[in-house]
Parts: C-alpha cells; structure tokens; sequence
C-alpha cells in the first residue's frame, strides 16, 4: 500500500517485511508506483556510507513512456572542457561538481584524520563527508539526467562514440575529469532511456577520425593535437571547432551505419 503524505515528495510505503517506511521520490515515479502497485515483486533496502537508506523496488509492468514524435537526428561528441556538443551546436557544460566543493572536501578529510580510530567523533566525522560526496553525486546524476532527457526528448535518433571509458581513465592527465561526469554512466542511462522512449541510439567506432577530418570537404589533418580546440582547414579554408566539427561528423557516420 502506498499512501500520500502532506508534502508531495514524501510517501509511505508497506510491503511484506517491510512497513510504514517513509521515502521521498519525484511525482511521475510515486504515480507509477501507485499504478503497478500491485505488480511489486521485490524491495530492497540499503543502507548508504552516509547513514541513509536506499529502497530499490522490481515492478512488474510496462516501462514504455509516450514523448512527442519527431523525425529529428543528433550527433554528440563528449568532452572535458564541454560536456556534450551536439551537432546543432548546443553545448551542455561540464560544471565540475566535486572540483567546486574540493576545498570542503580537504577540510573534512582533514577533520577524520585528526580523530582518534574506532572514537564515535571519528565516525561523525566520516558520517559528514559521505554525506557530502552523496550530495555531490545527487547533483551530477541530477544534472545526467536533464542532459539525457534534453536529447531524448529533442531527437528520434542520437549518434554517438563508442567511448573506450576504461582506457580513457588510464591516462592520468585526464582521468579526474573524466571521472567528474562520468562518461559510462552517461551511455548507461542513455541506452535505458532510448529503449523507455522508443528512441535510437546509434554508436560509431571509436577508431573513426570525428575530430581530425573536416565536415565541409573531408580533409583529415593526421597531425592533430588534443590541445588544439581549433584549426583551419588547409583545403577549403574553414574555421573548424574541433567538438562541433566533431558532433557534426559523427552525425553523418551514424546515419550512414543506421541506413546500411
């Protein structure tokens, strides 16, 4: 049984072995929960590092939503300055959610070593940064969201790299950046979403030149840079943005491989 509480994001749930506990959830998902109520299978419950607990719930039932219909396409190209370039040349900026509260950070790390081990101050005091690090993850997986559901909703088909994350984060220069937006995550909540939405996700090979060849007349400049943000094009003389370029050219590859 579920059963509404005064504020709109706080509700009670019963199942089996589990009574009268309350959580807090956004709108849609507490009415979907009302409406497969009976369709509950399974809950799980986890307590987190920071004390909190975590209710994971297995419904049986459809997980299909209705957006607007569109026939429109997109190419995305992820990135370390930027987040995500799209070929329509929205960009979704990269807001360096931990390396903004770094400083916060240092200072509770600081306040767990200074405590005797095994002390009750000790485990308040790690109780503090977890709490801190769920916070910062909230926010990024907050903010993944929005940019997902921006794509999703804007696009029938969406074109991106298939990213080697796991070799990306051996490079030590970029693997705090990377971890910071987490790419992975990115493509997992894209791919489930897609499948929610009736969308089309298409990958194209992570060997493929997107950043090197340009857009207007495929010229491949073989001596690109990773610090090179710009450059012209020696053959037609255009300006190239190396992400949009990027973006627009993955694009055109992925339409070619949806449509061979």
């Amino acid at each position: 049984a579920i059963s509404k509480r005064n504020d709109y994001t706080t509700y009670k749930l019963s199942l089996a072995n589990i009574r009268n506990v309350k959580f807090r959830c956004n709108k849609k998902s507490a009415e979907y929960l009302q409406k497969y109520h009976d369709n509950i299978r399974q809950a799980s419950l986890t307590k987190l590092p920071c004390g909190e607990y975590h209710l994971s719930i297995l419904i049986d039932g459809d997980l299909t939503h209705k957006v607007k219909e569109t026939k429109s396409t997109v190419g995305i190209d992820l990135g370390i300055k930027d987040f995500v370039i799209t070929s329509n040349g929205e960009v979704f900026e990269n807001l360096h959610f931990k390396k903004s509260q770094s400083n916060k950070i240092k200072r509770l790390q600081r306040q767990i070593s200074r405590k005797i081990a095994g002390s009750n101050n000790r485990n308040k005091a790690r109780i503090k940064l977890a709490k801190e690090y769920k916070k910062i993850n909230d926010r990024k997986q907050y903010y993944l969201h929005q940019v997902i559901n921006t794509l999703i909703n804007e696009n029938q088909v969406i074109c991106m790299e298939d990213l080697n994350v796991k070799g990306m984060l051996r490079n030590h220069k970029l693997v705090e950046s990377i971890q910071e937006m987490n790419f992975g995550e990115f493509r997992r909540m894209l791919e489930y979403k897609a499948k929610w939405y009736g969308r089309t996700v298409v990958y194209v090979d992570r060997f493929y030149p997107s950043s090197k060849t340009c857009n207007h007349c495929g010229y491949i400049k073989k001596d690109l840079k990773l610090s090179d943000r710009q450059w012209v094009c020696p053959v037609c003389g255009e300006t190239i943005e190396r992400d949009y370029n990027a973006a627009c050219n993955i694009l055109d590859e992925g339409l070619r491989i949806l449509s061979s």
